[in-house]
């Protein structure tokens, strides 16, 4: 055996690896070439160029001449990957729990079945976050485009991404790059180093990188900031001034005596508007959120390897990264979910006649009549906090939290030849340790009403509202000056009602979420050709093995507050009620929490000459989870012919599988948000369970494709089928809701009688009228894991690339790569007998409240390269096909309505009510990038580009940022300049 043998893939190379295959293997005068037999989907030797695999191969070169883009930026034009996380995420249910992590997602099927791996091992215990890698470190990447669990084993249903760190560099080299983002607080920048060593029998590799990406507000884009009755999904009926229902009774009570909606509603950047006939100022909290978060990005890598003996060698590597955003920036308050008697939005929180706030609101209302007569008002449409921004924290007054993530992870191997029959192995042991921390806040309901009834504050000691340190908070829009974000100003602020900002402060608990998860694997392989059997194209190669993988997952919660096991109630210090929502406003509750997996494999492959032109792989792999969940056994079979010279045809069959995660079997849950559509797209809380009967998923996959190469031209078409069976997912919470409320501005009446009701929690105390509650009405959303409908996908892929070697005296490559989806069918939905959605084909469509989310018709990449001496030229340009959204139109209200929904409105006999056609139908994206690399003298490399030239706008899209992060980009036209130098 003359080398390790690595199987996977990468991110930063999954996307550009396709896209240039061909020119990465025309071109690569580099020193640090990758001289190891390396192959993604085998532990047979070989070459990618002369097996069946289809894996596609780049180098750290083909990324200099792009640039060197983020992996962000490569994902998300990767023609074959369907929607992933990027930027901030945080309204993608998908980005839930990894705000500021990174995905790939081969064929669109999900992250979670895409195999991310690092020099051949795994690199994550689960899903991958793409933006811990070592990029610094990176020489090489192998893009497997197949299913590979008769390989890998679970995850690798979508296909494989291998980073292949640098070999035999020796020196030193430091670069750093500057990209302007245009209304960025400070632009995007990083720095990386790179130290390597030879010796003769030895060397050593250590990397460290740091990338730094500046703030983008959500108020540098005015295309994100859309009107309500222009765009209504990042806008709320719980707003902030709010609408108040006045009473003549303390706390609530008495009879109505007025109804209000708060004065200065459109003066603090408000929509005055209505919910059925019902007064409201709808909110918009999208001027205090960012598109892009301040983001610190760290990476250290090393790597020793060492001859043993004559005839093995020693391999470990270590990596430590981490990604921080210190400064997470949300909505200045949410809205309530809960009050003090449990689930409710509306008349669960009253304030006081002796409220400082109180008598102006009713004088800025037209109601100074009822002053004295009125005692209370109870909050109806309303959130503590909203347009005036919150005043603890700075920046344009959005709440602001963290999130950290760090990725500790080694691995060592032992590989050689054993000494008989010409065996070699390959023994290596990895461990991974992945930490999260996450800190958000929220108010607690108990400090809420106590401090709108004057019982408030850090120093409040005595029970005489307003006195002995106690203080009121005022919720009404007098409270404060103006709109932060916006930059508006209040005229009817009064100064002596103002809420401190101790008092505001003390309203808050810091949720604090801690989670840890090692992974320990063990691998065992034994590999070479039989010795008594040949076939007429040469020796047979055989491969053989086993795998154990431990996965132990501890969640912290370190907040009182925020443990379930510890504050169960609304209010603090209660334990036992009859609607345990906890202590939040908004937000869940969480638990500690210990869970673990253990999983044995075993596996074997065989590599079959069948004649010098036919060659064949088979591969299986036995892999048994324990418990509910059992075993799975996945064959697959790989075949190549070389017809002629030039022209190769390919193909490919086999099983793969994804086991369930320690948490998909847990009979545990956690909160997340999600925009309801039936609710209106209001953010509503999710309770995300797992189920200890989750099964594993498999697939069936085929492909057939040709390959055709000459000299100077390197061509692939290839049609690939998936046929994903009992995929693991959770029943989407959109999709309940929608079951139980169909869709629109939240006012429509629900079906109290639907069957998956019971996964639906409403507000006041979970009562469900027929004909009197709402989509507004929705509180939480129980969302459980289980083994839902069939998806079955097809498609093409083109990829090429032609050289021209003498062109205005220099070397031109031309060529692009294309997938085309041509359908993504999932079948009916059915949870516990009931069917809770139909079948639907998802090319061509948004598919925001559904699976599998935006999958267009086709993507592309297109370039250019012109190399002459010193200079390098590169022309890329990414296509992403438009799509419709099929939810369809929308509709708000103009005025009091009962009867404003779609199928009205179309007929023409809704009142006061306006159909919502925006981002109905969302163009392609287009955009070029350019890129101009010049090496000088003393290795030197300086590189100058510029991203999106033509300043393409992403095309219009109904959800909270008016545009679909899945298809356009939001930065706009930016410039970069890179230098690198080795020593």
């Amino acid at each position: 055996m003359k080398g390790r043998y690595l199987y996977g893939a990468s991110a930063v190379a999954v996307a550009a690896g396709l896209m240039a295959a061909g020119a990465a293997r025309a071109q690569d005068t580099r020193p640090n070439t990758v001289e190891e037999v390396v192959v993604t989907g085998s532990f047979i030797q070989g070459t990618p160029k002369d097996t069946a695999i289809p894996v596609a191969v780049l180098n750290q070169e083909d990324l200099e001449k792009r640039g060197s883009p983020s992996i962000l930026d490569i994902i998300k034009t990767l023609p074959i990957s369907g929607p992933v996380l990027g930027d901030s995420n945080q309204f993608s249910p998908n980005a839930q729990g990894r705000n500021g992590g990174g995905t790939i997602n081969i064929r669109g099927l999900g992250a979670q079945r895409t195999l991310v791996l690092l020099n051949g091992k795994r690199f994550a215990g689960y899903q991958a976050d793409t933006n811990l890698l070592p990029e610094s470190a990176i020489g090489r990447v192998e893009v497997l485009k197949d299913g590979a669990a008769a390989t890998y084993g679970s995850d690798a249903i979508g296909g494989v991404a291998n980073f292949i760190t640098r070999k035999n560099f020796s020196g030193l080299e430091v670069g750093g790059d500057y990209r302007y983002v245009p209304g960025s607080d400070g632009g995007d920048y990083n720095f990386n180093a790179l130290y390597g060593w030879v010796g003769d029998t030895s060397n050593l590799l250590l990397s460290f990188g740091y990338k730094h990406r500046g703030e983008l507000s959500n108020t540098e884009r005015d295309w994100v900031l859309a009107p309500y009755a222009t765009n209504p999904s990042g806008w709320s009926v719980l707003g902030q001034p709010g609408a108040w229902t006045i009473r003549s009774g303390a706390a609530g009570g008495g009879s109505t005596i007025g109804f209000a909606v708060d004065a200065n509603c459109a003066a603090v950047g408000g929509t005055p508007g209505f919910t059925g006939n019902t007064p409201a100022c709808y909110f918009s909290y999208l001027p205090f959120d960012n598109i892009v978060e301040e983001t610190d990005q760290y990476q250290l890598y090393g790597e020793f390897n060492a001859d043993v003996g004559d005839s093995s060698k020693f391999h470990v590597e270590a990596l430590y990264s981490q990604t921080s955003l210190p400064d997470y920036r949300f909505s200045p308050g949410y809205p309530p979910t809960s009050g003090p008697s449990g689930p409710g939005s509306v008349n669960v929180y009253s304030v006081p006649a002796s409220n400082p706030g109180f008598n102006t609101f009713l004088t800025q209302t037209g109601n100074g009549a009822l002053i004295g007569t009125a005692q209370s008002a109870l909050a109806t449409l309303w959130r503590p906090l909203g347009g005036g921004g919150n005043n603890t924290t700075g920046g344009k007054g959005g709440q602001s939290g963290s999130r950290k993530y760090e990725h500790v992870r080694i691995s060592a191997d032992l590989s050689g030849d054993t000494g008989f029959f010409d065996i070699g192995y390959d023994v290596g042991v990895t461990y991974i340790r992945e930490m999260q921390d996450q800190q958000t806040t929220d108010i607690l309901i108990d400090r809420l009403q106590r401090a709108m009834n004057g019982l408030g504050g850090p120093g409040c000691t005595g029970t005489t509202p307003g006195a002995s340190g106690c203080q009121y908070f005022n919720p009404f829009s007098n409270a404060y000056p103006g709109n932060p974000a916006l930059g508006l100003t209040n005229p009817g602020f009064v100064s002596t009602n103002a809420n401190t900002k101790s008092l505001v402060a003390w309203l808050f608990d810091r949720q604090k979420y801690r989670a840890q998860q090692d992974t320990f694997v063990v691998d065992a392989v034994l590999n070479g050709q039989l010795p008594v059997l040949a076939l007429p194209g040469g020796d047979i190669g055989w491969a053989a093995g086993a795998q154990y993988r431990k996965v132990t997952f501890l969640q912290q919660i370190d907040s009182p507050f925020y443990n379930a096991e510890i504050t169960p109630c609304p209010v603090v210090g209660v334990t036992n009620c009859a609607f345990p929502t906890g202590p939040y406003i908004f937000l869940g509750q969480n638990k500690n929490l210990r869970l673990e997996q253990s999983v044995y494999a075993v596996f074997g492959e065989l590599n079959l000459p069948i004649t010098d032109t036919l060659n064949a792989q088979i591969a299986l792999r036995f892999e048994d989870y324990g418990g509910q969940t059992g075993s799975t056994t996945n064959p697959q079979i790989r075949v190549k012919w070389q017809a002629t010279d030039m022209v190769a045809v390919r193909g490919s069959y086999g099983t793969s599988f994804r086991g369930p995660t320690s948490g998909n079997v847990a009979p545990t849950g956690t909160t997340s948000l999600a925009g309801i559509a039936a609710s209106g797209n209001n953010f509503k809380s999710v309770d995300n369970f797992g189920n200890p009967a989750t099964q594993a998923e498999t697939a069936t996959t085929y492909s057939i494709g040709v390959i055709v190469q000459t000299d100077a031209l390197t061509a692939t078409l290839d049609y690939w089928s998936y046929d994903l069976q009992d995929q693991i997912t959770q029943v989407p919470a959109n999709v309940v809701a929608t079951a139980v409320a169909g869709v629109g501005n939240g006012s429509q009446f629900v079906n109290c009688a639907s069957p998956v009701r019971y996964l639906i929690t409403f507000n006041n105390g979970n009562a469900c009228t027929q004909g009197v509650t709402v989509g507004n009405d929705i509180a939480r959303v129980r969302s459980d894991t289980t083994n839902g409908p069939q998806i079955t996908t097809t498609g093409v892929d083109a990829d090429v690339d032609y050289r021209f070697d003498d062109l205005f005296g220099g070397e031109v490559h031309v060529g692009g790569n294309v997938s085309y989806v041509l359908n993504f069918e999932q079948a009916a939905f059915k949870f516990a007998g009931v069917t809770v959605s139909g079948a639907y084909d998802a090319v061509g469509l948004t598919n925001y409240n559904r699976l599998p989310g935006t999958v267009p018709d086709w993507r592309g990449q297109f370039y250019a390269d012109y190399n002459r001496d010193i200079h390098n030229v590169r022309w890329t340009m990414n296509y992403i096909d438009g799509v419709k959204d099929d939810r369809g139109p929308t509709t708000v209200q103009t005025g009091a309505s009962t009867n404003c929904n779609v199928a009205n409105a179309t007929a023409g006999t809704a009142t006061n009510c306006k159909l919502i056609t925006f981002g109905l139908t969302q163009d392609a994206f287009i955009s070029h990038d350019l890129t101009y690399r010049l090496q000088l003298p003393d290795n030197l490399t300086v590189t100058a580009s510029v991203f999106n030239v033509l300043d393409t706008e992403p095309a219009q899209a109904r959800i909270e940022m008016s545009y679909d992060p899945f298809i356009g980009n939001p930065l706009g036209r930016t410039f970069k300049v890179g230098v690198r130098k080795k020593f």
